[in-house]
C-alpha cells in the first residue's frame, strides 16, 4: 500500500511539478519586466521634471533680462548704437517665449503671456529697424516702451513669487508633469497651472499693441478687402461651388452644405459627392457668405502617373483662372508634390506685379484637372489700387543694391509687409555667387524694403 502511494505521489509530482515551475518562472519574468517598466517610468518623469524646471528658471531669467533692457530703452535717444539694446530685447523675448512653450501648459492658460512676449520682441525689432533707417523715436513710441517695461516688471514679479513658492515647497513643477499626463483636466487646473492662469488673466488687462509687425493686434481685426456683393444662402453656396470647380470627366456630383466657417472670411462649407457608388473624388470647399466668392476647394481623388509637364500644367492653371474671372494673372513660383503641381499666381496691373493678391492652384499632372484652389490671400487683400508714380528710376534702384550682385532684371511691384501693409518697390533680380536673389527697393523713398533668396530644387522654386 505504502509503495502504491509513493508511486502515485511521484507520478503526481511529475505531472504538476513542471507546470508549477513554469508558472513561477513566468511570474518572476513578469515581475522583473514590471519592475523595469516602473524604473523607466520614474526615470522618464524625473527627466521631464528636470526639463520643466530648467524651462521655468530660464523663462524667469529671460523675463528679468527683458525688464532691465526695456528700462534702458527709456534712457536712449534713438541713435544707431542703441539698436543693440532693441536687438537684445528681441532675443530675450524669443527665448522666453520658447521656454514658456516648453512647459506643459495649454495655450488657454498662457496665451496672453505668450502674446506679450512675442509682441515685446517684435516691437523692439521694428524700432531697431526704424532707427537703422535713420528715423528717430516718437513720444508715442517712448510711451509704448514705458508700458512694455511696466508689464515686463509685473510679469517678472509674478514669476518670482512663483519661484519663492516652488523653493519653499508650496508649488511643484512636477505637478505639471502629472497634470500633462491627464491633459490638464478641464476646469480643474493644478495649483501651479492655476498660478500661470492667474498671471495670464492679469496680462489680459493691458491695452492692445498696434505697430508695424506680424504680431500687432490690428492684424486680428483685419477685414477681407476682396469681397463684394450681397449675402448668399447655403443653397446658393452649393450651386456656386458646383459651377466653379473643375470636375472629373463623366462624373456627376451631389452638393451638400456641411456647415459654416467663422474665420476671417465667414462663409459656408460645401461638399460635392460623386453620385455613382464606388466613385472616388469628393470635393470639399468654402464659399464666402458675402458675395458668394469661392474661397478654396480640394478634390480628394488619387492622382495617376504624370503625363503633363510644368508648362502644360501652367497653361491649364492660367486658362482656368481666366475662365473664373481672375484676369491678367501671372505665374510666380511652383512646387511639385506627388504628381501634382502647386502654382502661386498674382495679377498684374499697369505692368506692376501685385504680390498681396495671391492665388494658389493645384494641377493634377495625370490629366490637367485643377484639383485644388485657394484664394484666401486674394480675397483678403484684393482691392482697386491707384498705382503711384515712382520717385526714383529703375537705374537708381539698381544703384542701391550690392555692386557685387549681377543684375538680371528689374520690375515694379507692390509687396506685402509683415503687418499686412503694402509697399511700392522695384524688384531687382540678380545673382551673387551663383545664387539668385530678389531685392526690393522702395520706389518712393529709395530704401530697401525686403530681400528674398530664391531656392531652386528639383521640385520647383521657393523663396525665403
Amino acid at each position: 500500500m505504502s509503495l502504491h502511494i509513493n508511486r502515485k505521489g511521484i507520478q503526481g509530482m511529475r505531472r504538476w511539478g513542471l507546470p508549477i515551475l513554469l508558472g513561477l518562472a513566468i511570474l518572476a519574468a513578469v515581475g522583473l519586466w514590471g519592475f523595469g517598466q516602473h524604473r523607466e517610468r520614474v526615470a522618464l518623469e524625473n527627466d521631464l521634471n528636470n526639463r520643466y524646471q530648467m524651462s521655468f528658471y530660464n523663462l524667469l531669467g529671460r523675463v528679468q533680462s527683458m525688464e532691465v533692457l526695456l528700462a534702458k530703452t527709456l534712457a536712449v535717444s534713438g541713435q544707431p548704437d542703441d539698436t543693440q539694446i532693441f536687438s537684445e530685447i528681441w532675443l530675450q523675448s524669443e527665448g522666453a517665449r520658447e521656454n514658456l512653450t516648453q512647459l506643459p501648459l495649454s495655450a488657454q492658460l498662457v496665451g496672453r503671456t505668450s502674446k506679450f512676449l512675442a509682441q515685446s520682441g517684435d516691437y523692439a525689432r521694428v524700432i531697431a529697424r526704424q532707427i537703422n533707417s535713420g528715423e528717430g523715436m516718437t513720444d508715442e513710441e517712448y510711451k509704448t516702451l514705458s508700458n512694455l517695461y511696466r508689464q515686463a516688471g509685473q510679469l517678472n514679479k509674478e514669476l518670482h513669487d512663483m519661484e519663492i513658492k516652488v523653493s519653499d515647497g508650496r508649488l511643484s513643477i512636477s505637478e505639471l508633469v502629472r497634470a500633462a499626463k491627464e491633459d490638464l483636466k478641464k476646469g480643474n487646473p493644478t495649483s501651479t497651472a492655476a498660478s500661470f492662469q492667474s498671471i495670464d488673466q492679469q496680462m489680459q488687462g493691458y491695452p492692445t499693441l498696434i505697430y508695424d509687425g506680424p504680431f500687432s493686434d490690428h492684424l486680428n481685426k483685419a477685414q477681407p478687402e476682396g469681397l463684394s456683393g450681397e449675402n448668399i444662402t447655403a443653397d446658393q453656396a452649393k450651386n456656386i461651388l458646383e459651377k466653379f470647380v473643375d470636375p472629373q470627366a463623366n462624373i456627376s456630383y451631389r452638393a451638400m452644405a456641411t456647415g459654416r466657417t467663422r474665420e476671417r472670411i465667414p462663409g459656408f462649407m460645401v461638399d460635392l459627392v460623386p453620385t455613382e457608388k464606388g466613385s472616388e473624388g469628393r470635393i470639399s470647399g468654402g464659399v464666402s457668405e458675402k458675395g458668394g466668392h469661392v474661397i478654396w476647394y480640394l478634390d480628394s481623388r488619387s492622382i495617376g502617373t504624370a503625363r503633363l509637364n510644368v508648362e502644360q500644367a501652367r497653361e491649364k492653371a492660367l486658362k482656368f483662372l481666366e475662365s473664373r474671372g481672375y484676369k491678367n494673372m501671372v505665374s510666380m513660383y511652383h512646387q511639385l508634390q506627388d504628381n501634382r503641381i502647386v502654382f502661386n499666381l498674382i495679377p498684374e496691373q499697369e505692368g506692376v506685379r501685385i504680390y498681396p493678391d495671391q492665388v494658389k492652384l493645384n494641377v493634377a499632372l495625370d490629366n490637367g484637372q485643377i484639383v485644388g484652389f485657394d484664394a484666401r490671400g486674394y480675397l483678403m487683400a484684393h482691392k482697386k489700387r491707384e498705382i503711384p508714380v515712382p520717385k526714383i528710376s529703375a537705374d537708381d534702384a539698381k544703384g542701391k543694391v550690392n555692386p557685387r550682385m549681377e543684375i538680371t532684371g528689374t520690375r515694379l511691384a507692390i509687396i506685402p509687409t509683415d503687418s499686412a501693409q503694402e509697399k511700392f518697390s522695384y524688384e531687382v533680380q540678380g545673382k551673387i555667387n551663383g545664387e539668385d536673389y530678389l531685392v526690393y527697393i522702395n520706389a518712393i523713398t529709395g530704401k530697401t524694403d525686403q530681400v528674398l533668396k530664391l531656392i531652386e530644387s528639383s521640385d520647383g522654386t521657393l523663396t525665403m
